[in-house]
């Protein structure tokens, strides 16, 4: 087999001439201890007894000869782990706990990242490679505006009194780590919106729903990287539901695939359509921009 195709298929060569690094796919950074348990047994069997964490959730384990190669992937499949996908094509998802454990998490990023990684993970044919990464709320912690495409909960806060009377206690304001609410002579919250994260603080905290969730769903940022030539990615939607979200990803991903050229990221991509010209190409309607 080629070393290109090893590659591809998640078998890296080392700097050591007869070893290969076995890249394996742990989407979200989710794994159960049975697959942990395997995973050691693996490094023990076919490595050096060590595995190595990447930096993008997923697990390495190095000095593996390529002899074991089909063994490996066999032994792995038994308990529902697959290679990871590397070279010219979409990588493997990141993505936060999310609204399933963190007192933060304004989105359920393990299950937009199962339904995104159903979609389009491993999708060959690409310019370069395509990441992506899902953050629970504007913590940021898996870095969306990092990837190709990244996805981030958020929520827009409303001061409204129908659900709630506002008791003038200030917590929102005291809460909102931007500054973005004052309170006015009457004691009622003013929020600005120049200024507002939407990561929700001043909705979770209020004692009367006073300040409510106007809307909530998926920032989305496009064009992101990092290396040698790091940059932040580019706002190019707001409150998506999964849905919206997983539709854009494939439209971003089709278009990536029609306008790239070989070893563009879709950053070159953007900057040589214009963000503008890509939306249209995208389909991105006005109502969700």
């Amino acid at each position: 087999m080629e070393e290109k195709t090893l590659k591809e298929g998640g078998f890296i060569k080392q700097r050591q001439a007869e070893f290969f690094v076995a890249r394996i796919k742990v989407l979200a950074g989710d794994a159960t201890s049975e697959q942990l348990r395997k995973l050691a047994e693996m490094a023990e069997k076919y490595g050096e007894g060590w595995v190595h964490l990447s930096v993008r959730q997923g697990v390495e384990i190095p000095f593996v000869k390529i002899e074991n190669f089909d063994t490996l992937v066999k032994e792995l499949e038994k308990v529902g782990l697959s290679m990871g996908p590397c070279g010219p094509r979409v990588r493997v998802v990141v993505a936060c706990p999310g609204s399933s454990i963190c007192p933060y998490g304004l989105g359920n990023t393990k299950e937009l990242a199962r339904k995104i990684d159903a979609r389009i993970t491993g999708i060959k044919g690409l310019p370069h490679k395509f990441k992506v990464g899902i953050a629970g709320c504007p913590n940021a912690c898996t870095k969306p505006q990092e990837n190709d495409l990244g996805f981030m909960g958020v929520v827009r806060p409303i001061f409204d009194e129908v659900e709630g009377e506002c008791i003038s206690c200030g917590l929102c304001a005291e809460t909102c780590p931007t500054g973005a609410i004052t309170l006015s002579e009457n004691g009622r919250p003013v929020i600005d919106y120049s200024k507002c994260s939407s990561d929700g603080r001043c909705v979770s905290i209020c004692p009367t729903r006073a300040i409510r969730e106007e809307r909530k769903g998926w920032r989305v940022f496009v064009g992101g990287k990092f290396g040698r030539y790091p940059q932040l990615g580019l706002f190019f939607a707001d409150y998506l539901t999964d849905e919206e979200a997983l539709i854009i990803a494939e439209k971003v991903i089709e278009a990536y695939k029609r306008l790239g050229k070989k070893k563009e990221r879709l950053r070159e991509v953007i900057e040589s359509t214009g963000l503008e010209s890509f939306k249209r190409e995208v389909g991105l309607s006005e109502a969700s921009s």
